[in-house]
């Protein structure tokens, strides 16, 4: 799973659970006014560690904000946590490892955090397909 595939299905589930409320990468509404509504989301980090030579741990936390901090549902934490806890990644469910709601210099957030195992396929070997045998005769040496 790649990290666009799971920044997509954030943005998908807080669309679907939150159908009437505008949702925006955070990138995005670097203009917006306080007088602005809906939800912004952006991935925070994203980190994968070798575990063994063939797996792999991946971990990626990313921060959902409400545009107008001043008009806070008294629900929204909440309703965040359940949209948020399992995701739907390409038909995968995905289970949040953490979600926090959090105050950031006066402005609340909610951090979730995905951590998945992943194991590298290698790729086979060639096989040999045929070992071809030809018998020979030693010569002796002449002394």
């Amino acid at each position: 799973m790649t990290t666009n595939q799971l920044t997509t299905a954030i943005a998908t589930t807080l669309t679907q659970n939150f159908p009437n409320i505008q949702i925006h990468p955070a990138s995005v509404i670097g203009n917006s006014t306080p007088t602005e509504k809906g939800i912004s989301y952006r991935l925070q980090s994203a980190q994968l560690t070798r575990e063994r030579s063939d797996r792999f741990v991946q971990s990626h936390a990313f921060e959902i904000r409400w545009l107008d901090p001043n008009d806070i549902p008294a629900t929204l934490p909440d309703e965040l946590f359940e949209a948020l806890e399992t995701i739907d990644v390409e038909g995968t469910p995905y289970r949040a490892t953490e979600l926090r709601w959090e105050t950031e210099n006066d402005t609340p957030r909610m951090l979730v955090y995905y951590t998945m195992r992943t194991t590298k396929v290698s790729e086979s070997a060639a096989t040999m397909q045929q070992l071809e045998q030809r018998s020979t005769a030693l010569k002796a040496a002449k002394e």
